[in-house]
């Protein structure tokens, strides 16, 4: 019996440690979640520097080959073709030029989690505690008795006998 309640003793604390790492340790599940939330931030912010890298290619690409969006930026710095005539209107508001936004910088979190060293020292302490527990639990069934004490008077030792 004494065999049987340090297994089942080993077994308890084996299992509460595997629980306890399995859902918060350093790649259990309460990491991975928040390793997932990180993942979808970062993946949000590459789509939007990714859409905006394609934009610029786009407007560089017109720049270099298309004659018309060149001549529309030339007559937005003021320069005339030869036979164009310029008219300057006061009071109209001039059209803004889209400033591209290069992003802000997205930083790794360290993931939070429970150290091993507590995960172990909790499940040593549970193995404990459950032997402790089956012990007792033999000890009132009957399974372990403990032996008499001697009864003594005046320094002399008693014995019972019938």
């Amino acid at each position: 019996m004494e065999k049987f309640r340090l297994l089942s003793a080993f077994f308890i604390g084996t299992f509460f440690y595997t629980v306890m790492s399995f859902i918060g340790g350093s790649d259990g599940i309460w990491a991975m979640k928040q390793l997932q939330e990180q993942k979808q931030v970062l993946s949000a912010h590459t789509a939007a520097i990714e859409k905006t890298y394609s934009e610029l290619s786009l407007e560089q690409i017109a720049l270099q080959k298309d004659l018309d969006v060149i001549a529309s930026y030339a007559k937005k710095l003021g320069y005339v073709s030869e036979s164009e005539k310029l008219v300057k209107i006061s009071g109209l508001a001039s059209r803004e030029t889209h400033i591209f936004d290069p992003g802000t910088v997205v930083r790794h979190h360290d993931v939070k989690f429970i150290p091993e060293w507590l995960c172990k020292s909790a499940a040593f302490t549970i193995m404990i505690l459950s032997y402790f527990v089956l012990f007792l639990a033999d000890v009132q069934k009957g399974l372990i008795r403990f032996p008499a004490g001697k009864k003594c008077a005046g320094g002399i030792a008693v014995y019972d006998m019938q």
